[in-house]
């Protein structure tokens, strides 16, 4: 085969998107409970498809329905984010195959994809992707075509396939990049359900799921949403360290504008224990970023070249508005999106104090909330960066019931208190 994987069988995107649907019922759908909020998640994961699908038909035209339609797949997957802080039961629902099945399933999936990462042509990685920035991967930052250059010194020493070594240096990173992003969510998806829900069978279904997902083959080398969600799920993973998640979060906003929005919200789940530690470590990463991109160029540009987005970009800077060459956006006022974004603003406030106690749980359901939000005010291609978002509402929707086993040792403490004879366990 000498194409992508999916051109080369014959597969178009309609016949891909009703495959994957149909495994991802066969997988997960519980039919024993027809009627269950799992079960209606499943089908909301596929509601952005048909939009993001008419981007890529459009060929340049302005696709107002399509922008249309993932923004109001968007508010679906926004107010399932924030009802999800009222589901205190949740029922443990195994998937349909068993942990064997899923793991020869997610090895062999993650498989195919690394080696698609890594052979897809860099025409064909932006045509299906419709979050892409147009030109960027054409565009060569500073130095990249000098051959005595310190990243083209490295990329002759570094064992990287016959295929990649034909791509400009900015290319090749990107990969990289797309590759170590790949395999980090899937190993922190994986980590999620072992260590911090305690299925590991749940690990492995979030997992199988994120690979099986057609956005995933959308955004396959798309460097910037994979890096920025592989480092918020890091986030998760460390959530008891508040300054190492401090970190993660501050280079994922760093790397792109829409997760400045978690800054506020973390701080506001580590406040009284850890707030100070949390706020010092993600502010300084956020404000050394900005620093360099702003004292150093030529690094801004070779951030841009692997997939970073500015905070030009995304319509941040009041003076500057620049025109998005992809979004709902292109041909309205830029004031009327002001509105919007003291919306946003007003939403961040609310979930940083409300509510005051938040468990894991609420922290990735509230996450997922923000990053859907920012989709509505994001100038370029707003609506469709579904990878941002997209492993924190898989993890929000296969996660078991954590409020109780908290309430339960905090009750069994308190019990203990009252009456020191209590036998402890």
């Amino acid at each position: 085969m000498n194409g992508s994987l999916v051109a080369d069988l014959g597969l178009g995107p309609e016949v891909w998107l009703i495959v994957t649907f149909l495994g991802s019922v066969t997988f997960f759908f519980k039919f024993s409970r027809f009627w269950s909020v799992r079960n209606l998640d499943l089908i909301l994961l596929f509601v952005l498809v048909p939009g993001m699908m008419q981007i890529l038909s459009s060929r340049g035209d302005h696709a107002w329905g399509a922008y249309l339609w993932l923004f109001s797949g968007s508010a679906f997957w926004l107010l399932r984010s924030l009802l999800d802080l009222g589901l205190s039961r949740r029922p443990f629902f195994e998937p349909n195959l068993s942990a064997s099945g899923l793991l020869c399933l997610l090895v062999g999936l993650l498989g195919l994809l690394l080696a698609e990462t890594v052979s897809l042509p860099v025409d064909e990685g932006a045509a299906r992707n419709p979050a892409e920035p147009i030109g960027r991967e054409k565009t060569s930052p500073p130095g990249a075509n000098d051959a005595n250059s310190p990243v083209n010194q490295v990329l002759k020493i570094t064992p990287l396939p016959s295929s990649l070594r034909r791509e400009l240096p900015q290319v090749i990173l990107s990969r990289v990049l797309a590759m170590l992003a790949h395999l980090g969510l899937v190993l922190g998806l994986l980590t999620v359900g072992w260590s911090l829900f305690e299925k590991p069978i749940l690990g492995m279904a979030m997992a199988a799921c994120y690979l099986i997902l057609p956005y995933t083959r959308m955004a396959l080398v798309d460097s910037g949403q994979l890096v920025s969600a592989a480092l918020i799920i890091g986030a998760v993973v460390s959530h008891n360290r508040p300054a190492l998640s401090g970190a993660l979060i501050g280079l994922a906003a760093g790397w792109i504008p829409a997760c400045l929005g978690l800054v506020a919200l973390w701080a506001g789940y580590y406040r009284g224990r850890g707030m100070l530690r949390f706020l010092a470590t993600s502010v300084g990463v956020v404000f050394l970023c900005a620093t360099l991109g702003m004292a150093v160029p030529q690094l801004s540009h070779w951030a841009s070249a692997l997939g970073a987005r500015s905070i030009t970009e995304v319509g941040l800077l009041p003076w500057t508005e620049p025109r998005p060459t992809g979004s709902f956006w292109l041909e309205i006022d830029p004031s009327f999106r002001l509105p919007v974004l003291v919306a946003y603003l007003a939403l961040v406030i609310g979930v940083t104090f409300w509510p005051a106690g938040k468990n894991l749980g609420e922290l990735i359901a509230l996450s997922a909330a923000l990053l859907t939000a920012s989709q509505f005010w994001y100038l370029d291609k707003g609506g469709t960066l579904v990878m941002l978002y997209l492993p924190l509402v898989l993890a929000m929707m296969f996660r078991p019931t954590l409020m109780p086993r908290r309430q339960g040792v905090s009750t069994f403490l308190r019990a203990s208190a009252r009456n020191p004879a209590t036998p402890s366990t």
